[in-house]
C-alpha cells in the first residue's frame, strides 16, 4: 500500500513540477533578456522594463486571487491548459507588439495566464497525496525554479530578445498539449480525482479563518519581493553595478538559481529537527539581511556575489516553509487553491510595488541604496517572526 501511494505521489508530483517549469522560465525571461533589451539603439529604459515587470506582477496577483478561488471549484485540467494557452499567446504577441500600451497589455495577460497554474496544482497535490509526500513534492515544485532559469538563460543565449519570446511561447503551447494528455490519463487511471464544477458558493473569506493566515500573508509579501522583485533585478545589478558582460551575468544568474534550488530541501530537513516553522522564518530573514548589508563592504566582486548568493539562498528557507509546509497543511480546510491564491496575490501586490521602487532607486539613487532597502525588507521579516512568536506565547499563557 505504501509503495502504491509513493508511486502515485511520484506520478502526480512529476507531472505538476514539469508543467510548472513553464511558469518559472516565463517569469525569468524578461529578467535574463533585460541586458539585451537595455543595449543602446533599442530605446528601452530600466523604468519601462520595471513597468512591464510590474504589469505582469499586478495581473498575476489579481489572477491568483480570482483563479485561486476558481481552482477549488472548477476542473484542474481546464484551468492549467487555459492558463498555458493564454501565457503562450501573450509571449508571442509581445514579440510582435508595437507602441507603448500593447506590450504592457501582453505582459498583463501573461501574468494572468500564469496565475491559473499554481493554485489548481497545489490542490491536486495536496488532495491526492499524503501530507509527507506533498511536502517533498512542493519542495521539488519550488526548487524546479533553477530549471526554469536555466531554460530562460538558454533562450537569452541563443536568440535575440524578440525571437526568444516567440520561441518561449511555442514551447508553452507544447507543454499545454502534454499536460492535457498526461492529466487525462491520471484521471482515467484513478490516480487523480476528476475535478467537477461545484454548486457551492465561492467562499474566499473562509481562508482567513485558517491558523496563522494573516502572519503568512505578511511573509508571502516578503517572500515574493525576494524571489520575484529582487530576483528580477539581479542581471541588471551584475551588469550595471558589478560591470559583468551580459553573457557572464546570465551565467552567474543561472548558477544562483541552481544553488537556491537546495533551499526547500534544507528547510524541510531543518523543520524535522526544529519543529518550529516560525523560528525558521525568523532566522532565515535575519541571516539574509545581515549578508545583504555585508555586500556594501565587499570590495571584491566575487565576495560580493558570494554574500548575495548566501543571502538569497537562506531567504529561500522562509519561502519553503510557506509553500512546502504551511500550504499542504491546509488540506483539511478544502481551500488549498483559495489559500494559495490569496497568499500569492498579497505577495505579488508587494512585489509589484517593490519592483517600481527598486527601478526608480537604481536609476536615481544607485545600487547601494537598493541593497540597503533589500536588507531592511529582510529585517522586517525577522520582526514579523518575533511578533508572531510573542503572540503564540501570549495565547498559550491565556490557556
Amino acid at each position: 500500500m505504501q509503495r502504491k501511494e509513493t508511486s502515485k505521489s511520484w506520478k502526480i508530483g512529476s507531472t505538476c513540477v514539469i508543467t510548472y517549469i513553464a511558469s518559472y522560465y516565463m517569469r525569468n525571461l524578461l529578467s535574463v533578456l533585460s541586458p539585451q533589451m537595455l543595449e543602446p539603439g533599442n530605446n528601452i529604459t530600466e523604468v519601462w522594463l520595471g513597468l512591464l515587470g510590474s504589469s505582469y506582477m499586478i495581473f498575476y496577483a489579481i489572477g491568483q486571487l480570482v483563479n485561486g478561488v476558481l481552482g477549488d471549484r472548477f476542473s484542474t485540467k481546464s484551468m492549467i491548459v487555459t492558463g498555458l494557452f493564454i501565457t503562450g499567446s501573450s509571449s508571442v504577441g509581445f514579440a510582435f507588439s508595437v507602441g507603448t500600451v500593447l506590450p504592457v497589455v501582453c505582459f498583463a495577460l501573461l501574468g494572468y495566464g500564469l496565475s491559473m497554474l499554481r493554485g489548481p496544482m497545489m490542490k491536486m497535490i495536496s488532495e491526492n497525496t499524503p501530507e509527507k509526500h506533498a511536502r517533498v513534492i512542493c519542495a521539488f515544485f519550488s526548487s524546479a525554479s533553477f530549471i526554469g532559469a536555466f531554460i530562460a538563460g538558454l533562450f537569452a543565449a541563443f536568440f535575440k530578445w524578440k525571437t526568444a519570446f516567440v520561441a518561449a511561447g511555442a514551447v508553452i503551447f507544447m507543454i499545454a498539449a502534454a499536460a492535457y494528455i498526461v492529466i487525462t490519463r491520471l484521471e482515467n487511471n484513478g490516480l487523480v480525482a476528476k475535478s467537477k464544477s461545484s454548486a457551492n458558493k465561492l467562499d474566499i473569506l473562509g481562508v482567513f479563518k485558517a491558523d496563522k493566515f494573516f502572519f503568512y500573508m505578511i511573509i508571502s509579501m516578503l517572500v515574493e519581493i525576494t524571489t520575484t522583485s529582487i530576483n528580477f533585478w539581479i542581471p541588471a545589478y551584475l551588469t550595471e553595478h558589478l560591470k559583468f558582460d551580459k553573457d557572464s551575468a546570465n551565467m552567474i544568474f543561472t548558477v544562483k538559481q541552481i544553488l537556491r534550488a537546495a533551499s526547500p530541501f534544507i528547510a524541510i530537513a531543518i523543520y524535522k529537527y526544529v519543529k518550529d516553522e516560525i523560528k525558521i522564518i525568523k532566522y532565515s530573514f535575519l541571516i539574509s539581511g545581515l549578508f545583504l548589508i555585508a555586500m556594501l563592504f565587499a570590495d571584491n566582486v566575487w565576495v560580493n556575489i558570494l554574500f548575495f548568493f548566501i543571502a538569497l539562498t537562506v531567504s529561500g528557507f522562509a519561502a519553503a516553509v510557506l509553500w512546502s509546509i504551511y500550504i499542504p497543511s491546509l488540506k483539511a480546510t478544502g481551500k488549498v487553491s483559495s489559500a494559495n491564491g490569496v497568499l500569492d496575490c498579497s505577495g505579488y501586490v508587494g512585489a509589484a510595488t517593490a519592483n517600481m521602487i527598486f527601478a526608480s532607486m537604481a536609476g536615481n539613487m544607485g545600487w547601494d541604496a537598493v541593497i540597503i532597502l533589500w536588507s531592511a525588507i529582510m529585517m522586517l521579516g525577522f520582526v514579523a517572526g518575533v511578533c508572531e512568536q510573542i503572540k503564540i506565547r501570549l495565547k498559550k499563557a491565556e490557556v
